[in-house]
């Protein structure tokens, strides 16, 4: 290599990734879930043309795949160790200190395992339930709401990086109904600021009173938060409005899905619902997400 290109990458030497690498098992686990993505998506273009099962496979976003089995456990080690006494404002540091007993950044060994806090068939109400599970649930940010508009930045949610665990689950019924969990485990003292994480985003991506239907424009979509308080220690109720195109045009009307987010503790689970699924109904399966994670 000549002396101009060693002077060139020298400052390079030694320097340190921006975040921890993630662990060889979850890069495995990523590309084979993102492999059955892949396919599923391209099933899911030829649906979509055919005219059948518009509408759950209109929502696809980040947080919220197809109904595909697949692997459902994900260890996150946070990038750094956050622990604070009170809920830190979006302008306050975080301070230091183990986000776990064991400071591996990764639960304690006592800790309850998640996929014991999680939806069961029984909490889903009448149908013939049956486990389906998102491919790849997460794209980016490990949370529902990652790169939810262009305003989308990671350094403005301070929780992300104090992610302790995360599952997830999801259960199927009919031919286009489910429900899908995530559920993350936050360091000690970040589950509120995890709540107030989410609702910056929704604030921050919350989209237009009246989208726009001038031609060529993208898609939009819409979030408004339609109840609060109802389960747990927090809860948030999420109405997502998505328009699509039929040909050049977009239709007139979008269609709705609901985002349910319970806090109990340190542990936050965000529940979403095929568009079949209303008001009632999300509130009812949400309070039962809760009392699971009340019960652990």
């Amino acid at each position: 290599m000549s002396d101009g290109f060693e002077s060139t990458f020298a400052p390079l030497r030694g320097q340190q990734p921006p975040a921890p690498f993630a662990f060889p098992e979850a890069v495995r686990r990523r590309g084979r879930q993102r492999s059955q993505r892949q396919a599923v998506v391209a099933g899911l273009a030829v649906v979509a043309v055919a005219g059948a099962g518009v509408g759950w496979a209109a929502n696809l976003g980040p947080g919220d795949g197809s109904p595909t089995p697949g692997a459902s456990r994900t260890t996150v080690a946070p990038s750094g160790t956050g622990s604070p006494s009170v809920a830190p404002s979006p302008t306050t540091p975080a301070t230091s200190a183990p986000p776990s007993p064991n400071g591996s950044g990764r639960p304690d060994p006592g800790t309850a395992d998640l996929s014991t806090l999680m939806l069961r068939p029984a909490d889903l109400g009448p149908g013939a339930w049956r486990k389906q599970l998102p491919s790849e649930p997460f794209s980016g940010d490990t949370w529902r709401w990652a790169d939810l508009c262009a305003a989308y930045g990671s350094s403005d949610y301070p929780s992300l990086r104090r992610q302790a665990d995360l599952d997830f689950t999801g259960y199927a019924t009919g031919s286009a109904g489910y429900v899908y969990e995530h559920l993350h485990r936050y360091a000690g003292g970040w589950g509120p600021r995890a709540l107030d994480d989410v609702r910056h985003v929704l604030a921050t991506c919350a989209g237009t009173a009246t989208p726009s239907t001038a031609p060529g424009s993208p898609a939009p979509r819409r979030f408004t938060v339609v109840g609060t308080g109802f389960a747990g220690d927090e809860a948030l109720l999420v109405r997502e409005e998505q328009w699509n195109y039929e040909g050049e045009t977009l239709a007139a009307d979008p269609i709705v899905t609901l985002v349910a987010v319970v806090r109990v503790g340190d542990l936050v689970g965000t529940v979403m619902f095929s568009p079949d699924r209303d008001e009632p109904y999300a509130r009812m399966v949400a309070t039962a997400a809760a009392g699971r994670l009340a019960a652990g």
